[in-house]
């Protein structure tokens, strides 16, 4: 393994300038007036519900737990 080159010394760091003051903001105009939102358009009416069949007897489902053999 080649020996490390020895390090230059590093040079001092120069203070950092002062900042400049910041100017207070200008005052923002009158923002326009916000036009009306249009009224929603009404749903088109919904039809007359056609006649609905009529549910036969269930039939009963035996449901079982599966069995662990």
């Amino acid at each position: 393994m080649a020996p490390v080159a020895p390090v230059a010394p590093v040079a001092p760091v120069a203070p950092a300038a002062p900042v400049a003051p910041v100017a207070p903001a200008a005052p923002t105009a009158p923002s326009a007036p916000v036009a009306p939102v249009a009224p929603a358009t009404p749903a088109a009416p919904v039809g007359p519900v056609g006649p609905v069949a009529p549910v036969g007897p269930v039939e009963p489902r035996i449901i079982r737990k599966p069995t662990i053999n």
